[in-house]
């Protein structure tokens, strides 16, 4: 049957969690279920995995980026106080030139500017910041005494510009930080379920890693096909993938013997590969518990062996892998291993080059460029 009826066990089994807890979820009629004849509880199989990925999508909010822009003998005190705050992830800039970058390349939720530096490059900074659409949905929060200035003229500010007075705690710029990432809208932070952690780093800081990429929905590109394509020649693989694990999807890339452009994350293969330094190897799927239970090996596309690797940023952060999928058990020569750790070098390589590009792009098309020279 392609939609088996099974146990409480089994979807105990299936969701990893106790019989009891299964139990009462179905007692709640969290998992749709019915009584057999003999009074047992018995479920769908589709009705197990739709509840997996509903709670793939409810249980671990992840940090909002915070960038801050302030002289560098106080930055260290502007890390404590957000590190204090775990809805928050931080990075600190003394250097107006960077923060644009900075700002430009990882797409924070809030800004802090901070004014009792140099309020001149802070408002070329400002209005920089306000004007550029890619930061629509940034709020920023100026920190300390802004003089005269009139701030409502300033374009597009509105309900996303926030003053706290000089005079004011630290206590209360972190209170306007909070209420800011509260607010839903534009700032909701996506939530994905810990089935990975990353050693070169925690998910949140991945999580802001692959969005920093650019590349979660962008057009197909040749220079990344090339590298799919090559993987599968290379690897006498039907299928090879370049994947991206966002929140709640495995999107692909790149994709190459693969119509569907995405999984949902909770059944990426690739969630353990992230967790390894080298290649990530299944052999035959269908006697591996990880995987058996899958939907990608119960169904289309019947996976029954895997290798991946790591696709990395220039920070280390494991933003997904390049993988090879077969329908038939193999094992992994040792040559084609050292070919797919090639390639993914290559893959990583490619989106490196990607984003630095879009971060030149974004520093030359700056108002404020000119003050590349100055430190605040």
């Amino acid at each position: 049957m392609e939609d088996p009826i099974i146990t409480t066990r089994e979807a105990a089994e299936l969701l990893g969690v106790s019989a009891r807890t299964a139990q009462t979820w179905i007692e709640t009629n969290t998992l749709d279920s019915w009584k057999t004849p003999g009074g047992h509880r018995r479920v769908r199989r589709s009705a197990v995995m739709d509840l997996k990925a509903r709670l793939a999508a409810q249980r671990i909010h992840g940090p909002a980026l915070v960038l801050v822009h302030t002289p560098r003998h106080k930055a260290q005190r502007f890390v404590e106080m957000f590190n204090a705050m775990p809805e928050c992830a931080v990075h600190a800039s003394s250097d107006a030139y960077q923060t644009l970058l900075s700002a430009g390349h990882l797409l924070p939720s809030v800004i802090v500017l901070d004014f009792d530096a140099d309020g001149s490059d802070c408002m070329r900074l400002l209005e920089a910041i306000l004007a550029h659409p890619a930061l629509g949905h940034t709020h920023v929060v100026i920190a300390g005494d802004v003089g005269g200035t009139d701030l409502s003229a300033l374009p597009t500010a509105g309900r996303r510009l926030h003053v706290v007075a000089a005079n004011r705690s630290a206590g209360t710029l972190q209170s306007t930080v909070r209420r800011l990432l509260g607010d839903g809208g534009p700032l909701a932070r996506p939530v994905v379920e810990p089935l990975s952690g990353d050693p070169a780093g925690n998910e949140a800081q991945r999580l802001i890693a692959v969005t920093a990429s650019g590349l979660v929905d962008s057009p197909a590109e040749e220079s990344f096909d090339e590298i799919t394509r090559l993987a599968a020649t290379i690897l006498e693989a039907p299928i090879a993938l370049l994947t991206l694990l966002t929140p709640d999807r495995q999107w692909f890339k790149s994709r190459w013997g693969l119509e569907t452009a995405e999984t949902p994350r909770s059944w990426a293969f690739c969630n353990f590969t992230i967790l390894q330094d080298g290649v990530f190897v299944v052999e035959d799927a269908t006697i591996d518990l990880r995987f058996a239970s899958n939907p990608l090996v119960t169904g289309d596309p019947h996976i029954r062996f895997y290798a991946g690797v790591n696709i990395c940023d220039v920070q280390g952060y494991r933003l997904g892998s390049l993988c090879v999928i077969d329908r038939t058990p193999r094992r992994l020569l040792e040559s084609q291993r050292d070919a797919l750790t090639t390639l993914g070098r290559l893959a990583s390589d490619h989106i490196n080059l990607r984003v630095m590009e879009r971060k030149l792009r974004w520093a030359t098309a700056q108002p404020a460029s000119s003050t590349a020279t100055s430190g605040v």
